[in-house]
């Protein structure tokens, strides 16, 4: 994928040597030359696109909207920046993911799991929660408003309830699907974290079934990157149907989605 911009690059530099130039021995350094310089040109005019579609978002304005378009530049966009990492993510199980909207949890093992979340499972028009953090970066913010990431802040409660009702009404009201991490926070130790029984009140809010999916491989990318080529396995396991969300506590919901990862991922449960 990242490969797009050297491409465009060779392409526009050919075209530029044979054009303005008589075919000659010099022509093949020439084209590296010119290829270097408008791979750059190519990478630069992608990045001010990016900026300029940041410019028709308004933070303040009140997001009710899913955008498909600005969900697909996302996705294309990860896609790249996974490939300029030299990531590869192998994807298991989409078939069983429901129609209709859903809740996806995941564990979280670092900055890579949204990344290849989004990146690769795209279609299924799913916004996060995350922290409050992401919402300060200039341009990123505004895609994630569009896509209807929502920022949580667990140190209010008040606010954490806000944005996980927030997040509920957006699946209850067919706005999006949305994808919560339980654990609360990446987990940087063997096995997984305690669950926040909380982040599964999204789901009985909204009755929508449960998607229960794991990632594997992403706390390498930042340690490999870019010579070493690093695996990302995305993995969806199960899914707890409506009836059982509805008829369930978020702890026991809690507990039996832990048990389905644990399980896939071949860790103790405690």
């Amino acid at each position: 994928m990242v490969l797009i911009f050297p491409f465009i690059g060779i392409l526009l530099s050919v075209i530029d040597i044979f054009i303005n130039k008589p075919f000659s021995a010099k022509v093949f350094p020439g084209i590296i030359f010119y290829a270097a310089g408008y791979t750059l040109i190519a990478a630069f005019c992608f990045v001010a696109f990016l900026g300029v579609l940041s410019l028709f978002v308004n933070l303040e304005k009140p997001n009710g909207k899913f955008s498909k378009f600005y969900n697909a530049v996302v996705s294309f966009t990860l896609k790249i920046a996974l490939s300029a990492c030299n990531a590869k993510v192998n994807v298991e199980g989409t078939e069983k993911i429901p129609e209709g909207r859903f809740v996806l949890i995941q564990n979280h093992k670092a900055m890579f799991d949204p990344i290849a979340s989004i990146a690769f499972l795209g279609k299924y028009e799913i916004g996060f929660i995350t922290k409050p953090e992401n919402f300060r970066l200039p341009i990123i913010n505004k895609f994630m408003h569009r896509i209807c990431c929502i920022p949580i802040d667990r140190e209010n409660a008040r606010n954490a309830v806000k944005s996980i009702n927030a997040a509920a009404e957006n699946v209850k009201n067919n706005i999006c699907s949305m994808a919560i991490y339980p654990e609360g926070t990446r987990n940087k130790a063997e096995g997984m974290l305690p669950f926040h029984a909380g982040s599964f009140k999204i789901a009985t809010k909204s009755g929508a079934p449960i998607v229960v999916s794991t990632v594997e491989g992403t706390e390498l990318v930042r340690k490999n990157a870019p010579f070493k080529r690093t695996v990302i396995n995305l993995r969806i396991c199960e899914v707890i149907s409506s009836e059982e969300v509805l008829s369930s506590t978020t702890a026991g919901l809690s507990e039996k989605a832990r048990k389905i990862m644990c399980d896939y991922l071949g860790i103790s449960e405690e």
